[in-house]
């Protein structure tokens, strides 16, 4: 198979997903193979942006002023799988591990998880995504997407 079957194949797979996720309707996501460590299947990406917000003219003139910080999520995110899953030959094998990714990085991005800044991973580790029956959570959203049933016939 070409590079952009493989891609085609993966936005396929990414909107049978999305089926799962009614809150990521208005979402812009893209999904894509990229080449990462073998201790990943993948993993997800948005651009957060921190915004401060304070008077300037208050701060010049030494007046007291609230400096307020806004965290605006992502207008798009992108969703990157290993791309040695791409070389596995039998195609439900590859769509089910592909599926699963997918699923897992939906769910974190349902979640806001990377509104969290990434320094601190210790603390979005312990969010109550990764503690209370998120692979639980996962694999009935998995098995709840009418194309996993039909894969696994």
């Amino acid at each position: 198979m070409n590079e952009e079957s493989h891609e085609a194949e993966l936005m396929d797979w990414l909107h049978e997903a999305r089926n799962v996720f009614p809150k990521l309707d208005k979402s812009v996501i893209f999904c894509d193979y990229k080449e990462m460590s073998d201790k990943k299947l993948g993993f997800v990406k948005g651009k957060v942006a921190h915004i401060h917000d304070f008077d300037a003219e208050a701060l010049l003139l030494g007046e007291k002023t609230t400096i307020r910080k806004k965290i605006v999520k992502p207008p798009e995110y992108g969703i990157f799988i290993n791309s040695k899953i791409r070389k596995i030959r039998h195609p439900l094998l590859r769509k089910q591990i592909a599926h699963t990714v997918i699923i897992h990085e939906l769910y974190h991005v349902e979640q806001d998880d990377l509104v969290t800044i990434s320094k601190e991973f210790s603390r979005r580790k312990r969010k109550k995504i990764h503690t209370h029956n998120f692979f639980e959570e996962v694999f009935d959203r998995y098995n709840s997407s009418g194309k996993a049933k039909a894969c696994q016939k």
